[in-house]
């Protein structure tokens, strides 16, 4: 099996709730149903394989609505991490270029800056002004701040400590 945090696949009975709440089912090539079913049948390299693990939002709708509580998201990253280091290529550079920029922007003070997130993940994929239209409109509805978010307390420390 590919989980690594306790998740056991072989618990889903195919309800398919994961997949009807996902937000993002649209752009994945297999549903998060799908992606469990391959696991439990021990098709692991299949799924490391798919769009969907890089396309996953992160947003446990599929967690919250599993009747069996299969924790899907963290399957998803698991999977992602596995993937990356099996040095499997990306099927959608762009979608990795952002969870990078995600995770290198969250390492910094815990929370994420979205000005300068979005700016550099621009200038990654060479677009700097992609979107840029929406800033002062967010900026005008308190959803946009330009200075960055206070970092948690204790956070380095708390990375440090994580990363021994």
């Amino acid at each position: 099996m590919a989980v690594e945090r306790n998740e056991n696949p072989c618990l889903c009975y195919q309800c398919a709730k994961c997949s009807t709440g996902c937000p993002v089912s649209e752009e994945m090539d297999l549903l998060p149903h799908q992606i469990i079913h391959l696991l439990a049948l021990g098709m692991e390299e299949k799924a490391l394989r798919s769009k969907t693990i890089w396309m996953c939002a992160g947003c446990y709708t599929c967690a919250v609505r599993c009747p069996n509580d299969i924790d899907i998201t963290s399957v998803m990253d698991d999977l992602r991490g596995k993937a990356a280091a099996a040095g499997v290529e990306c099927p959608c550079p762009q979608v990795l270029k952002f969870h990078q920029n995600f995770i290198r922007d969250f390492a910094r003070r815990g929370r994420v800056h979205e000005a300068r997130m979005m700016g550099e993940y621009n200038m990654r994929i060479g677009k700097p002004f992609q979107n840029a239209s929406l800033g002062p409109k967010m900026l005008l509805k308190g959803r946009l701040h330009l200075l960055p978010p206070k970092a948690i307390r204790g956070f380095k420390r708390w990375m440090k400590k994580l990363w021994r």
